[in-house]
């Protein structure tokens, strides 16, 4: 059985943090809270959640440089962050771009006070819809990967080697993996190879990604490992945007089934 989805919330004011509680607890989500970014961190490092809604001005260490933290660390890289603040958009993604150097890395930014109708469908957009993480080395065929699916009803994550996707997947395993197999630190027949030597991960669906012809990848994994290649489907670099979503949609779709 699929667990409920875990949300953190981060917010100094108990009032608001009580409320955005009463709102979400109407949906079946599993909850925890956070008083300031200290605490926050910890409780992610106990258990990453699916979501997390995080205001930006708290004490001890705010919101900004919760983000700067999980971004900066490849085993939160692709956390999904809800902004729920009173900061102006705009001024706060201009103040952390002047502190970091980067684009400020958030799925949702909403102005309090939010209501609940909204809060709910925004919530819902990021963790009730399939889970995809995208593993490529080339930050070209990345971002067109993932700009591609990301207009689809998904949550997409990325990774640029195999190290840190396997690190995104033992946090949480995706609904549908697509996977380069030529990276470095460690190639995809070696992340295929550690997925499928664990209980916990051998499930996880995979879609190849790669400019290696099929039948020599497979017959380079079956020498390697003595077995079969178990991916749901293998496509061939450049792969067209219409193909790619509709062979994404298809692998989803089996899964389901």
């Amino acid at each position: 059985m699929k667990k409920q989805p875990l949300i953190l919330i981060v917010d100094d004011d108990p009032d608001i943090l009580e409320g955005i509680q009463s709102i979400l607890e109407t949906r079946p989500y599993r909850l925890v809270t956070a008083r300031d970014g200290l605490q926050c961190l910890e409780r992610i490092r106990q258990e990453a959640p699916d979501l997390l809604i995080l205001d930006m001005l708290m004490p001890r260490m705010d919101g900004f440089a919760v983000i700067r933290e999980l971004r900066t660390d490849p085993r939160f890289a692709g956390l999904p962050i809800m902004v729920l603040t009173t900061v102006i958009e705009d001024a706060a993604y201009r103040r952390y771009e002047l502190e970091t150097g980067r684009a400020m890395d958030v799925q949702e930014f909403i102005e309090k006070p939010a209501p609940p109708a909204e809060l709910l469908r925004r919530v819902s957009a990021l963790v009730d819809q399939p889970y995809i993480l995208v593993a490529e080395d080339d930050p070209d065929i990345l971002e067109g990967i993932t700009t591609v699916l990301s207009a689809q009803p998904y949550r997409v994550a990325s990774a640029r080697d195999g190290e840190q996707c396997m690190c995104m997947i033992r946090k949480r395993p995706p609904d549908l993996l697509i996977l380069d197999l030529l990276m470095p630190k460690m190639d995809g027949f070696a992340v295929i190879r550690e997925l499928r030597g664990h209980p916990e991960t051998a499930d996880v669906p995979i879609m190849v990604l790669t400019t290696v012809v099929e039948d020599a990848s497979r017959r380079r994994y079956q020498l390697e490992t003595g077995q079969d290649m178990s991916v749901q489907g293998y496509l061939q670099k450049p792969m067209p945007p219409d193909q790619l979503i509709q062979r994404v949609a298809e692998a989803l779709s089996k899964v389901k089934a």
